[in-house]
């Protein structure tokens, strides 16, 4: 075998060798980008879900604020209705305070059906916020606990009372016409609380009639 036989059977193998790295490179370079392709479409798909929950989540939020928004007009319509209805109800109710005898009757039967009003007031509020946001606040609670045990009645028909006996002690003898002008005054007071609906303790009306 001579030295040219040799050389290129050298030659032949390394030829050879190199082709096989050269294959083997090709194969994994494929393998490895076949890997990154499958890896960039589990990102992708990934990303594709998270993108779907978003997507799911943001069309309930805007769903829920419209929710929000259609009961939050509503309701402020209905505050500012009760409002304005209210505001007459306390000019007229306010003047008639001023009546000689029967205007302190007027005061303590509109400051207890306001104090009751407060109280469904801040039951509403409490209600609305369950509604809205699935929550209550104890504090808040605590506070509708507070305002809707004020019993006002309790307090301002003693005082009615004891300026009433002071009123039939002093009409007495010829004083009649006083008398009669007091139960007009209080009709008329009667129809003024009959017209806004607003009751009228039975114990409160009791010193009313002479």
């Amino acid at each position: 075998m001579n030295k040219f036989t040799v050389i290129t059977a050298v030659a032949g193998l390394l030829f050879i060798v190199a082709g096989g790295l050269g294959f083997y490179s090709f194969m994994l370079h494929a393998e490895l980008a076949q890997y990154k392709k499958l890896g960039e479409l589990e990102s992708l798909q990934q990303f594709s879900q998270e993108n779907f929950d978003l997507t799911v989540e943001n069309k309930d939020l805007r769903r829920s604020m419209t929710r929000i928004q259609k009961g939050f007009a509503e309701y402020r319509k209905q505050e500012l209705q009760t409002a304005e209805l209210r505001s007459q109800r306390r000019v007229e109710t306010a003047i008639a305070s001023f009546t000689p005898i029967s205007g302190p009757y007027v005061l303590a039967a509109i400051a207890s059906q306001e104090q009751h009003e407060l109280c469904e007031y801040t039951q509403g509020l409490i209600e609305l916020e369950a509604e809205f946001f699935q929550s209550s606040d104890p504090a808040v609670v605590m506070q509708k606990d507070k305002i809707c045990g004020t019993h006002l009645a309790r307090k301002l028909t003693p005082l009615f009372k004891y300026q009433m006996l002071r009123v039939r002690a002093a009409m007495t003898g010829s004083l009649e016409h006083l008398r009669i002008d007091a139960e007009k005054k209080f009709v008329t007071a009667r129809e003024l609380l009959s017209k806004w609906q607003i009751p009228v303790e039975k114990e409160l009306d009791a010193y009313t009639h002479f």
